[in-house]
């Protein structure tokens, strides 16, 4: 977009349908309808191709193109819409590109005009839009490639140099077929800063990102739309704004889950309910002992059953059973025991431990023995057998912290994922180590 915008009068009321006034293009007699008023500069012949300048007397051609080869808009001039509230009307419409690697990328800029607001622009590039007008203040230069501007810091994105390459309609300034500008972006979505440089003239502008739907809705566009692809420089990500909620969420149920564990820490027996020293010998392979019976109390809660041996570089194996008294109901389990260590190659390793831990949940109140029989390979051993009941268990929290953990680390890839690709068309993309190696 290239001149200054002029500024419209303060509206007093509902602006009424624009004026149109028609004229006739010097070089075909096609028609042309004015509808800037005193604004429009010059005015593209959709019948010939030629551009006029409508401003002098004699409607002077300045440029002309093949008017056969098109970028059609999808919002056809003489289109009236509303946009923030007020009513618009499209009058003119640029197909501009610019070339990066010998590829061109081209997209279509619409001209809208009130009489009563002036002009804006809608632009879109593969199915994205934006909503544009020229600045009322100079951005202000930052650090590491960024500017500032009304409160906010926005990035570089891209630079190049911008042609025009077909035109349709009216506009303030003489535009002409070939005219060029270096164009520089900068984003913080859903804005976006445009510098444009002539050898006349330097303006910005400033765009905001425009859903396609919200488009269409306001110009009454019920086909044609074309297909939003990729991801744009100052697309809104769909994750931002529901990154603070997840974010307390989060925050929420992790405190209900530290909240359960400190509860259950607090609430819980943790009361050694049985403990015994026994030596198992060669004489005793093969043959079981009893424990004298203990109490179980309280709610169905776990129970925890430590075997500790004093052994070094062999094993001892239980094989234990928990029987109720009364019932005779038995859990049935088996623990090893093994520990050993050496040097090998000059350094010291080793393997195993001189105790071990089963933990049986949801056991009932009750009376309660073991029998146990033991089995090594080097007898004699000596070793302890410890009960204990309504044992905390610490596994909850980071296990709850974990499950918790799993949605968010998903939205954080797909989060990440989006700004990669919004950054990828960046002229200051990451440069992957293979690009680098491929550069030198």
């Amino acid at each position: 977009m290239a001149g200054n915008i002029p500024p419209g009068p303060s509206p007093l009321a509902t602006p009424q349908a624009p004026t149109v006034r028609a004229l006739q293009c010097p070089k075909c007699a096609g028609r042309l309808d004015v509808r800037g008023l005193g604004q429009t500069t010059t005015i593209a012949c959709s019948s010939c191709g030629s551009v006029v300048d409508v401003s002098s007397e004699d409607l002077r051609v300045i440029s002309t193109f093949d008017a056969r080869v098109t970028r059609q808009p999808v919002i056809p001039l003489g289109t009236r819409g509303t946009l923030r509230g007020d009513p618009y009307e499209v009058i003119g419409f640029i197909c501009r590109a610019i070339a990066v690697d010998g590829t061109d990328y081209e997209w279509g800029e619409y001209l809208l005009f009130n009489p009563y607001r002036g002009f804006r622009w809608l632009t879109e590039y593969n199915g994205h839009w934006n909503d544009v007008k020229t600045t009322t203040g100079q951005p202000e230069d930052g650090a590491d490639s960024t500017v500032t501007y009304l409160g906010s810091t926005f990035k570089h994105f891209q630079s190049a140099d911008a042609v025009v390459r077909y035109v349709l309609g009216e506009f303030y300034w003489r535009v002409s077929v070939g005219e060029k500008a270096r164009v520089s972006d900068y984003v913080t979505a859903p804005l976006m800063l445009s510098k444009e440089e002539t050898a006349a003239e330097t303006t910005w502008s400033l765009g905001e990102y425009v859903e396609p739907d919200a488009v269409a809705q306001a110009f009454g566009v019920k086909t044609g739309m074309p297909a939003r692809t990729g991801v744009y420089a100052n697309q809104p990500s769909p994750y931002s704004a529901k990154a603070s909620l997840l974010g307390k969420a989060l925050a929420g149920l992790a405190a209900t889950a530290l909240i359960v564990q400190m509860a259950s820490c607090a609430l819980a027996q943790n009361r050694k309910v049985f403990e015994q020293s026994y030596t198992f010998t060669q004489e005793e392979r093969g043959k079981a002992l009893v424990t004298v019976p203990f109490a179980l109390t309280g709610r169905a809660s776990n129970v925890v059953v430590e075997t500790t041996a004093d052994i070094e570089n062999k094993w001892i194996y239980f094989s234990l059973a928990l029987i109720n008294l009364d019932s005779g109901q038995a859990y049935d389990f088996g623990r090893e025991v093994s520990y050993y260590h050496g040097v090998d190659g000059g350094e010291s390793w080793s393997e195993g431990g001189r105790s071990d831990e089963a933990v049986l949940p949801n056991v009932p109140a009750g009376q309660y023995y073991l029998r146990i029989e033991p089995d090594s390979d080097a007898p004699p051993v000596n070793y302890v057998v410890r009960v204990s009941r309504d044992v905390p268990t610490l596994w909850f929290l980071p296990v709850a912290l974990v499950a918790l953990s799993l949605y968010p680390l998903i939205f954080w890839l797909r989060s990440r994922s989006f700004e990669t690709q919004r950054w990828a068309e960046s002229d200051d993309a990451p440069v992957s180590s293979d690009a680098a190696d491929d550069s030198e």
